[in-house]
């Protein structure tokens, strides 16, 4: 599963940084325990119904899982046909030599992305080269600068040219189809158990049900909790307005 960021789904999650949060004192710390230590009034097992929200929360996290093994299944065997570890994108350029990139583990995107930065560079420092020429030969420092920049725009209209090539060789057998398919996949399962880990339970029930659910996901095939969704598990321990006081009683205090 990819390392990336997710937004945190959490409902009523208050819109303060963890550098805030850790900004809060000890007695702002000990109030927001205090509220949350308060005794339960003990109420029937029947009476702490598990709400149906959680229960979606969960379902919704196990068909985005489903959904994510079914695209790195159909994905898997097409990269490894058309796309073999040691794939790059070449670009040659007017000034010598070229520019390479790996295309096994990269978006075309980011491909393109860092092959233009590259290629930017090479040339900015052939550019800086000609310094010691503008103080000796103006007129030919010029002209050679502008040869330069004309090279540089016509080597990234070819690179332009060579992501568009591949992007329709990928296309063409249904690899760029099933490589988009994977990665929505696997921003819809991120999201799903952030989700999850967001949500605030609201009776020892739901919070056996939670914790049984992320036990079982944990110790899956993809199963890991990323910072985000950790953020967002403790967050949903805290009561919105325990926390809120907290902040603003330290902030008060520092003033």
């Amino acid at each position: 599963m990819p390392n990336t960021s997710v937004r945190a789904a959490a409902e009523g999650m208050p819109t303060l940084n963890r550098r805030t949060a850790l900004a809060v004192t000890s007695a702002g710390i000990v109030s927001a325990i205090t509220v949350l230590s308060t005794p339960a009034k003990a109420v029937p097992a029947e009476a702490s119904p598990v709400s149906t929200k959680l229960l979606a929360l969960i379902d919704a996290k196990h068909a985005a899982y489903a959904r994510f093994e079914e695209a790195i299944e159909r994905a898997t065997p097409l990269e490894e046909e058309y796309l073999p570890k040691t794939a790059e994108l070449y670009v040659p350029l007017s000034i010598g030599g070229g520019q390479s990139h790996s295309l096994r583990y990269s978006e075309l995107e980011r491909v393109e992305d860092d092959l233009r930065a590259d290629i930017k560079r090479r040339y900015a420092e052939q550019t800086h080269k000609l310094t010691a020429l503008h103080k000796v030969a103006p007129d030919l420092a010029k002209q050679s600068t502008a040869a330069l920049r004309k090279a540089e725009q016509f080597d990234l209209r070819a690179l332009k040219r060579l992501i568009k090539e591949e992007r329709a060789r990928r296309t063409a057998v249904g690899l760029e189809q099933a490589l988009e398919e994977r990665d929505a996949a696997s921003d819809a399962e991120r999201s799903s158990i952030n989700a999850v880990c967001a949500y605030r339970c609201t009776s020892m029930e739901e919070h056996r049900i939670k914790a049984e659910f992320l036990l079982e996901f944990c110790t899956g095939r993809y199963g890991d909790l990323q910072s985000e969704d950790i953020d967002a598990l403790l967050w949903s321990f805290l009561p919105v307005e325990a926390l809120e006081g907290a902040v603003k009683g330290s902030e008060s205090g520092a003033a």
